[in-house]
């Protein structure tokens, strides 16, 4: 009986074990901090830096090697950091501080002549100060409407 206890609680352990290792290679896979790391650990200089924390006490099963681990972790992941605020300051000195897009509205608003010169008229009695340098097109008017006098 405390055999297949043994056999079930080691079957556990190894599939907790596996789960762990699966959580940890797709943080690995799917953060930045997981990428940067494994970058490190490819380069050969993750191996220095755990043996650096392996000597400075009795190996992997201390806290001291754990909290060295964590600060390296944390060391990497803030220079990533930095590492972005620097090249955006770069980008922010290469382009300018901000991208600024500028739309220019016209409206564009037809009246007659009639209606310009009304609009004149009451400006000049209010007292207003008129701009008289707005060009008007006149419109060719047709023979028809010149004999009947009508005007626009």
């Amino acid at each position: 009986l405390d055999y297949i206890d043994g056999i079930k609680r080691k079957e556990q352990e190894k599939e907790e074990w596996e789960r762990t290792l699966q959580w940890k290679k797709e943080w690995r896979e799917t953060t930045y901090a997981g990428m940067l790391i494994a970058l490190v650990e490819r380069t050969g200089t993750a191996r220095f830096f755990e043996a650096i924390a392996s000597s400075l006490e009795g190996g992997e099963d201390r806290a001291s090697f754990y909290a060295i681990k964590i600060i390296y972790r944390v060391g990497m992941i803030t220079s990533c950091i930095m590492f972005v605020f620097i090249l955006g300051y770069v980008f922010k000195m290469l382009f300018g501080d901000e991208i600024v897009i500028e739309q220019e509205v016209v409206l564009v608003e037809e009246i007659t002549r009639s209606q310009y010169e009304a609009e004149l008229r009451e400006k000049k009695e209010r007292g207003e100060v008129v701009d008289e340098t707005i060009p008007i097109s006149v419109k060719k008017q047709s023979k028809a409407r010149q004999r009947r006098g009508k005007r626009d």
